[in-house]
């Protein structure tokens, strides 16, 4: 679905893929005395550029390397994607102006899983390929080391026994105890400074751990200091985990590019099967892939892994700094580490022996990308990068996708189940609290205000959960009118910490707030968000530790220090949104509290029954974990509702029954695939002309919805029209809208297959 041209002028025919004389792939040079260089460049057209390599750079000029070129006047770092010995462009190239890269960046498969992703996604290949290589890795710090003398961090006692120096107060300074929390959290030790600013600590902190023999502090240049990792004591598999690795194993052997299910109920042991199939693909000389949803909320699944692994292992997001990015990706791209842990950009890690690839909590609404582009699902690329690697994948969930229950239904996936928890005594008890028989205006119902209250007298701990932010939307007291962000359109949301209104799209913020309509400062709140709760739950339980989490209270790397304060019990109510849903496992959590179950279900999004039935779920599971066991109180106005009756019954079977009955019915994936086209300009007149000049270049491919103004019909002062485009045969839907994206271009326009995913 691309063409190539040349540096000057327009599209030719694209040349046959691979097949062109003296084509090359990556790694390889042509034995030329000059060369022709396709270049895919970060623009938003579907063509790609040839550019004259002179002789200067025929040794260095290399498929998958990064180079720099001249387009339109300015200078562009691009993807050099075949080397070839004539151009099918007939004008004069330019020539090739610097080669970025000591060695390739890119190799065979991933470069075959680029133009896969650019065709499905119908993304340009340029804005593909600088997805794929992080854009804060640069040339220059890729694999080279720094000439400056620098200082790394590194445990000098176990893991065990810096956890035991933490729990039994050994560690009195709040800074000290900061920065032993964070050398547990990481994998590899980073440079003094790193650490530092990671922290927020002075070096006085990091010299009195070293005094008391916990840390070492070496130079780059200088042995390293002594590895103290143990073997982890060693878990007896239920029969269901055995069954479960018995067939994971046995296509790791064979080198089968295998597709897992592995839907297991909350604690029974998925993480176990992870680490047990990892050792094998090490054993086995291959590399694995480990993607979650949110890095900092999963800091007990990073530890164990490490337990096994030691610095085999790379933890690699967006929370870190420059230098450690850098530094995560050459100890990948060398092989120095096998095994790498972390969210989206993970999945397209610089491993040349890849064997295994683990999504836990597969079902997260976090691993679909809209920006930046290209707008891709993770489990799709992760089934694609599988497939080029004759590697194995293990998709994990208690809640799974209905699209990918529905395709082990169909045999294309493997199902393993593990029905039985092996943490805590057994499944909590659930039950349903109908709001609409409490007092009006009431924020937590008589029954789980006085669970709360059982909880603190007995030194116990809960979570609370509401999935929205801010304090309430603001309406005028005088006139009636809802305040609204004036470049989206949309209701702002008050916050009380702030004393301001807010848009949560483009962020504007209205301080001393006061009605746009009639300048009154009359305002009234409706609705419910964390805010809000948070200062009920403290007029309510003015003596309990109260901590709320959500985007708007914790900065960047204050996730870990909460849910490490939350564990040793220093908190004993832990509120937020739905980051604190998933993934966690505290013995002493004996009540989850749902605040409202409804804020999910009423969204205007066909995914809303799923996304509520997970949510509950997998907070529900947030409970019982201990020895204690533990209940979960679900407060509700639609108590009668298929996905919350199935979520109070932890039947994924019934909802699932249920839920695709309702997308059949409707013809909604997975019995279609959708595309989704939004039109923006700053006139809303050219948005609808636009738009519907977009459909009616696609009558005729499939069913066409809209054009809408959609629940966001301006953002950033740009008016959107969303058309919706439904049919069952995905390939050839596919096509048709990238035929009709030639005529129409790309300009003011955004592409998302498979939007909602």
């Amino acid at each position: 679905m691309r063409s190539s041209a040349g540096s000057r002028e327009g599209p030719s025919p694209e040349p046959p893929r691979g097949g062109a004389s003296g084509a090359s792939g990556p790694g390889r040079r042509v034995a030329l005395e000059e060369a022709v260089a396709e270049v895919a460049l970060p623009i938003n057209e579907d063509r790609t550029f040839d550019y004259r390599v002179l002789p200067l750079f025929l040794k260095e000029a290399r498929v998958g390397k990064r180079v720099r070129v001249a387009l339109r006047g300015k200078a562009v770092e691009g993807f050099l994607i075949r080397l070839k010995e004539r151009s099918e462009y007939e004008g004069e190239l330019l020539p090739l102006l610097e080669v970025l890269d000591p060695e390739p960046v890119l190799d065979e498969s991933r470069l075959e899983l680029a133009r896969w992703l650019s065709d499905y996604y119908l993304t340009p290949l340029g804005l593909v390929l600088k997805g794929l290589v992080p854009q804060r890795v640069r040339p220059a710090s890729a694999g080279r080391p720094s000439s400056r003398a620098r200082r790394y961090v590194k445990l000098r006692v176990s893991l065990g026994e810096a956890l035991a120096q933490l729990e039994s107060g050994g560690i009195r300074g709040a800074q000290q105890k900061a920065l032993l929390q964070a050398l547990l959290a990481l994998t590899a030790p980073p440079s003094e400074g790193e650490l530092l600013r990671m922290v927020g600590c002075t070096k006085a902190s990091l010299k009195a751990l070293e005094a008391k023999g916990l840390i070492a502090l070496e130079p780059a240049s200088g042995p390293p200091p002594p590895d103290f990792h143990e073997p982890a004591a060693r878990i007896e598999l239920t029969a269901e985990q055995r069954a479960a690795l018995a067939r994971i194993v046995e296509a790791l052997e064979a080198r089968e590019a295998k597709p897992f299910l592995l839907h297991g109920v909350n604690g029974s042991g998925k993480t176990e099967v992870y680490i047990r199939a990892v050792a094998r693909a090490l054993e086995l000389g291959r590399e694995a892939i480990i993607v979650v949803p949110e890095i900092s909320l999963t800091p007990q699944l990073v530890a164990r892994f490490r337990h096994h692994f030691g610095e085999e292992i790379a933890v690699y997001h967006s929370g870190l700094t420059t230098a450690e990015l850098a530094r995560q990706w050459a100890r990948l791209a060398s092989g120095e580490a096998r095994v790498v842990i972390g969210v989206r950009a993970a999945i397209f890690a610089p491993f040349k022996a890849l064997g295994l690839i683990v999504v836990d909590e597969e079902h997260e609404p976090t691993y679909k990308q809209d920006e930046p582009l290209p707008p891709y699902h993770l489990r799709e690329v992760a089934l694609k990068r599988a497939e080029l690697a004759g590697a194995t994948v293990i998709l994990g969930s208690a809640t799974p996708m209905v699209e990918s229950y529905y395709r082990a239904q169909r045999g294309e996936f493997e199902l393993l189940e593990l029905r039985e928890r092996v943490v805590g005594p057994g499944r909590p008890s659930i039950e349903l609290i109908e709001m609409g028989r409490e007092p009006p205006g009431t924020i937590f119902s008589k029954r789980l205000r006085g669970a709360l209250a059982e909880r603190l007298k007995r030194g116990e701990q809960a979570i609370l959960l509401l999935n929205r932010r801010g304090f309430a939307t603001a309406i005028c007291g005088r006139c009636g009118a809802t305040a609204r962000c004036p470049s989206c359109g949309i209701p702002l949301v008050y916050h009380l910490r702030g004393q301001e209104l807010l848009c949560h799209y483009c962020g504007y913020a209205l301080r001393h707030p006061r009605c746009r309509s009639c300048g009154s400062r009359e305002l009234r709140f409706f609705g419910l968000g964390t805010e809000q709760v948070e200062l009920a739950l403290k007029r309510l339980f003015p003596a309990a530790r109260v901590r709320r989490m959500d985007s708007d209270a914790v900065r960047r790397g204050e996730h870990g220090p909460i849910l490490e304060a939350f564990r040793q019990g220093k908190i004993d109510i832990l509120f937020g949104t739905q980051m604190i849903g998933v993934g966690l496992d505290f013995p002493n959590v004996t009540l989850v509290g749902v605040v409202s179950a409804d804020t999910m279900l009423d969204l205007p999004d066909y995914r809303a029954g799923e996304r509520t039935f997970q949510l509950l779920s997998q907070a529900a599971g947030r409970a019982g974990r201990g020895p204690k066991g533990g209940e979960v109180l679900i407060q509700t106005y639609h108590p009668e509702h298929y996905a919350i009756q199935a979520a109070v019954a932890q039947d994924y079977s019934k909802f699932y029954g249920q839920e695709l009955r309702f997308r059949e019915e409707l013809g909604y994936p997975p019995f279609s695939q959708l595309i989704q086209l939004i039109v923006e300009d700053s006139s809303p007149a050219r948005a609808d002309e636009r738009a519907e000049q977009l459909k009616s270049s696609l009558a005729g491919f499939g069913e066409v919805l809209g054009p809408v103004r959609g629940p966001r019909a301006r953002i950033r002062g740009r008016y959107q029209r969303l058309l919706l485009v439904k049919g069952r045969d995905g390939g050839a839907l596919r096509a048709a809208v990238f035929e009709a994206l030639q005529s129409f271009g790309r300009e003011g326009l955004k592409v998302d297959v498979n939007p909602g995913l």
